[in-house]
C-alpha cells in the first residue's frame, strides 16, 4: 500500500514539473518586462557558472545606470570607462548585490539564473555606503581629537577610498565648522593637514661601540601635541623597514654597521593606507585595491642625522629620567620613583643581575621573560610617572620601553607597568593599555564599580594581553575557568549551558570554531613554540558589567594581533568574574574577525545570565 503511494506521488510530481518550470518563465518574463527592475540573466549546465554569469549581467546593467558619473573623473583617464565602472560597482558585489533577489529553474539538465533587485532598491545600496563613509569620518574626527593620528589618517583615507566609489558623490556633504562642503574635499584636506602637521625630530642618537650599530630615538608632534599612534617605516640605507610605531610621541629606528657612516638623512613614510587592517571589510579591501588614488607625498617626511640639535651619546649610558608622580603626591612615593629609576639605568647598562634585588621571586621570573622578548631598551625622554595606589599595591605606569626582534626587523614600543607588592617587591610586570581604552574603563559611574574596581578591571586586561606576549602559558591557562567557552569564528551558534550559567547564546547562526579549554591552551602552545614574537594591541574598548552585585563584566575589544608569521584585525569579547580579585575568572572569550552586519560584536546581551 506504501509503495502504491509513494509511486502516486512521483507520478504527480512529474506531471507538475512542467507547470512549475512555465511559472518559473513566466514570473522571468514579468520581471524582464515591468520596467521596476533592474535584473541580469545567465544560463549554463553549471548552476554555478550560470549563477555567476547573472550577476555579472546584473552587474554590467547597473554600470550602465551610473556610468555617466564616473566621466571626466582623473582616475578614469586612460582607462576603459565601462569596465572601470563595472570593477567600482563589484566592490558593492561582497554583500549588497550578492544578496540580490534570484529566479531558477532547470530544463534539459540546463540551469537557467535570473538575478535582480528593484531599481528603488539600488539608492539604498549607495545610501549604505554613504553612511559608511559618514562613520570613518566621525571615526577620524574623534581620533584626531585624541592625538591618534595612526587611527584618524586610517579612517579618514577608508572614507576618502569609499567617497572615490560612490556614484553620486556629489551629493555627499557634510558639515565642516558650519560649512555644507563636498566631504571628498573635507577628507582630502584632513589628510593633507594631518601629515602636514606631523614632526619627527632626533632627541638622540645612542651608538653601540660594540658593534657600531646606532639606535636614533626620535620625538613625533602634531602641532606641538605628543602623537599618541602612528605607523611608518623607514629606509635602512638598503630597503624599507618593517612598519614601525610612534607611541606617546615617542620611536626608534635603527642604523646598522657601515651602512649608516654615509646617511645623513632618514627618510620615513607615513602609513595611511592601512591595507591589511581592511580586511575585515571586504567591500571596503575591494574597494581600496580598485579605486585609484592619488598619493600623498606629505607622508614623506626627512629627517636630518646632524645639526646643533642633534645629540651624540657614544656611551650606553641612560640619561637619568626625571620623574614625578601625577596623582597626589606622597612622601613614600619617592622610594618606588627611585627604585624604578635604577632599574632602568641597570636595564640599558645591560647589568640585569643588579636588577634582581628589586624583584619578589614570581616578579623576577616575569623580569627574566621580559628580557627575553626582543632586545629591550629604555626611552629616556619619558619624565614622567603615574603612581596608583591600589589595595596593598603600588602600580608604577607609563615606562616607555622599546622590543626589538633582529629576526623579522621588527620593534613595537610599549609603555610598561611595574607592580610593587606590601613588601616593597616587583611582583608583577605588565604592557599598558592605551590611554584610551583606560579612559573608556575610568569614566563609568559609581554603579558600575569603585575606583579599585575600575583599575582592577584594567590590570587584569593589561595582564592579559602582556601573558600572550610573554608566552605565559600558565598563567593563560589559570585565569580561564575549566569549563569556559571559548570560540574563534564569525558568529555564535547554539551552545549547551555550562554549569547552568548561560541558559541560551544568542540566536544568529553562521560557521564558528569551539575549543575547550585544553584544546585552545594545547593551540595555544603550538602558537607560542613557532613565534619569535607576539604583540597585542586594544582599542575602542566597551565595558559593561552584569546587573547585581556580582562583579561580572563584559569587554568587547578590537584587537591587533601581530606576531613572527601572521597578522590579524578582529574583535574580542571576554567575560570575566572579577568577584575574587586575587583569582579572576573568564568564562567566555570570543574572537571575529569582524562586526556583524547591524554593526555589533558579541558580548553581554549574547548570554543569559542565571
Amino acid at each position: 500500500m506504501n509503495n502504491k503511494k509513494t509511486y502516486g506521488l512521483v507520478i504527480v510530481l512529474l506531471l507538475m514539473l512542467p507547470l512549475m518550470v512555465t511559472a518559473q518563465k513566466k514570473m522571468f518574463d514579468e520581471i524582464k518586462n515591468s520596467g521596476a527592475y533592474i535584473w541580469g540573466y545567465g544560463q549554463s549546465e553549471d548552476y554555478d557558472e550560470a549563477n555567476k554569469r547573472a550577476l555579472d549581467d546584473l552587474i554590467g546593467k547597473i554600470s550602465v545606470h551610473v556610468e555617466s558619473h564616473f566621466e571626466n573623473r582623473t582616475e578614469v583617464a586612460g582607462k576603459n570607462l565601462k569596465k572601470y565602472t563595472e570593477s567600482i560597482i563589484k566592490t558593492y558585489s561582497s554583500v549588497s548585490l550578492t544578496n540580490t533577489k534570484q529566479l531558477v529553474y532547470e530544463k534539459r539538465k540546463v540551469f537557467y539564473v535570473l538575478r535582480y533587485i528593484r531599481a528603488e532598491s539600488l539608492s539604498q545600496i549607495f545610501a549604505n555606503r554613504e553612511n559608511k563613509i559618514r562613520d570613518y569620518l566621525m571615526m577620524g574626527t574623534q581620533a584626531q581629537r585624541q592625538y591618534r593620528l595612526g587611527d584618524a589618517l586610517r579612517y579618514y583615507y577608508w572614507a576618502y577610498a569609499l567617497w572615490l566609489s560612490h556614484p553620486y558623490r556629489e551629493n555627499i556633504k557634510v558639515n565642516d565648522d558650519g560649512k555644507e562642503v563636498l566631504a571628498g574635499i573635507l577628507l582630502n584636506n584632513r589628510i593633507q593637514e594631518l601629515l602636514s602637521g606631523i614632526r619627527f625630530r632626533v632627541e638622540e642618537k645612542l651608538k653601540n661601540p660594540k658593534d657600531n650599530n646606532t639606535r636614533i630615538i626620535l620625538s613625533c608632534t602634531y602641532n606641538g601635541h605628543a602623537v599618541q599612534n602612528l605607523d611608518y617605516t623607514y629606509f635602512t640605507g638598503q630597503g624599507n623597514s618593517s612598519p614601525q610605531e610612534v607611541t606617546d610621541g615617542i620611536t626608534e629606528v635603527y642604523l646598522f654597521g657601515a651602512e649608516q657612516k654615509a646617511m645623513e638623512k632618514i627618510v620615513l613614510r607615513i602609513e595611511y593606507k592601512y591595507i591589511r587592517k581592511s580586511y575585515q571589510d571586504r567591500s571596503l579591501s575591494a574597494v581600496l585595491q580598485t579605486v585609484a588614488i592619488p598619493f600623498f607625498k606629505k607622508s614623506v617626511k626627512v629627517v636630518y642625522l646632524t645639526g646643533e640639535n642633534v645629540r651624540d651619546v657614544k656611551a650606553r649610558k641612560l640619561i637619568q629620567p626625571r620623574f614625578h608622580a601625577v596623582n597626589t603626591y606622597r612622601k613614600n612615593d619617592n622610594y618606588y620613583r627611585k627604585t624604578v629609576r635604577n632599574l632602568l639605568i641597570d636595564i640599558t647598562n645591560g647589568e640585569y643581575s643588579k636588577a634582581y634585588k628589586y624583584f619578589s621571586p614570581q616578579g623576577l621570573e616575569m623580569f627574566k621573560k621580559l628580557l627575553q622578548y626582543g632586545h629591550a631598551s629604555v626611552l629616556p625622554l619619558q619624565d614622567t610617572l603615574k603612581i596608583i595606589r591600589l589595595n596593598d599595591e603600588i602600580m608604577v605606569r607609563q615606562v616607555p620601553m622599546s622590543f626589538y626582534f633582529p629576526h623579522s626587523s621588527r620593534h613595537f614600543m610599549e609603555n610598561v607597568v611595574f607592580v610593587f607588592n606590601a613588601d616593597k617587591k616587583i611582583e608583577s610586570i605588565s604592557f599598558a593599555l592605551s590611554e584610551k581604552t583606560i579612559h573608556d574603563i575610568l569614566r563609568h559611574g559609581k554603579a558600575f564599580g569603585s575606583v579599585a574596581d575600575k583599575y582592577t578591571l584594567i590590570r587584569f586586561m593589561e595582564d592579559y594581553k602582556t601573558a600572550y606576549s610573554l608566552k605565559r602559558l600558565n598563567y593563560i591557562s589559570s585565569i580561564f575557568s575549566d569549563d569556559a567557552l571559548i570560540i574563534v569564528g564569525t558568529v555564535l551558534q547554539h551552545a549547551r549551558p555550562i554549569d547552568g550559567m548561560y541558559q541560551q547564546i544568542g540566536d544568529k547562526a553562521v560557521r564558528y570554531q569551539r575549543y575547550t579549554k585544553k584544546e585552545y591552551i594545547s593551540r595555544l602552545k603550538n602558537v607560542f613554540r613557532s613565534n619569535e614574537y607576539i604583540n597585542i594591541d586594544f582599542e575602542e574598548a566597551t565595558v559593561k558589567k552584569v546587573n547585581g552585585k556580582d562583579k561580572i563584566y563584559g569587554i568587547q575589544i578590537a584587537q591587533h594581533y601581530y606576531s613572527s608569521d601572521y597578522d590579524d584585525f578582529g574583535y574580542l569579547f571576554l567575560m570575566i568574574d572579577l568577584n575574587d580579585s586575587l583569582k579572576p575568572t573568564i568564562y567566555v572569550r570570543t574572537w571575529q574577525p569582524k562586526k556583524n552586519p547591524d554593526g555589533s560584536i558579541y558580548g553581554l546581551n549574547d548570554f543569559k545570565i542565571n
